[in-house]
């Protein structure tokens, strides 16, 4: 299969799904890990209709007082981050994303080890490697990310075979969260 017959496959497959349930499922996996617990920052993602929704763990980290970062679109497949107080301040953006809207300054992730960056996908294959929307931008973003990060992926969406490229970012199964908890 090619990377957009394959998307096209997550995409019906993600249709079936319930993401408000299947996020709310994963943010209670997370709450319990360590590298939650322990992560004073937090790089995340508001999640589209179509993807586990993040909503949970956004208004957890944010309670929980850890600094939260999300993504905004910038170029195309480029994005910046920028620390987020205040959920209600996202507004629509590329993609109809919601994103800290454009008049807040981007910051570079802390390069700490207890840093979490949670990361989305269409689907991943079994053998770790991640398919995404097409764009390149968490691919590009991961390339020289240092601290920890999870893959949230539902277990539907976890294929026997993903094609990859060159620079398609890889996971280890402890580095996969789903519905049902990390693969391990």
């Amino acid at each position: 299969m090619t990377k957009v017959e394959t998307r096209s496959r997550a995409k019906a497959l993600r249709a079936a799904l319930n993401m408000e349930k299947t996020g709310n499922a994963m943010a209670r996996s997370l709450f319990a890990l360590p590298c939650w617990q322990q992560a004073p920052t937090v790089l995340a993602f508001a999640s589209l209709p179509d993807e586990p929704d993040t909503t949970p763990m956004l208004r957890r980290a944010l309670a929980d007082g850890k600094r939260l970062l999300l993504p905004r679109v910038t170029g195309d497949g480029i994005m910046d981050w920028v620390e987020i107080p205040d959920l209600a301040l996202l507004q629509r953006g590329a993609y109809g994303i919601a994103e800290p809207p454009a008049g807040m300054p981007p910051v570079c992730p802390p390069e700490e080890d207890r840093t979490l960056a949670l990361i989305p996908c269409l689907a991943a294959g079994t053998n770790g490697v991640r398919l995404g929307r097409g764009g390149g931008y968490y691919d590009r973003f991961l390339a020289h990310y240092k601290g920890k990060r999870l893959l949230l992926c539902p277990s539907a969406l976890l294929l026997p075979e993903v094609p990859a490229d060159d620079w398609d970012i890889r996971f280890s199964p402890e580095q996969i969260l789903t519905e049902k908890g990390i693969l391990v």
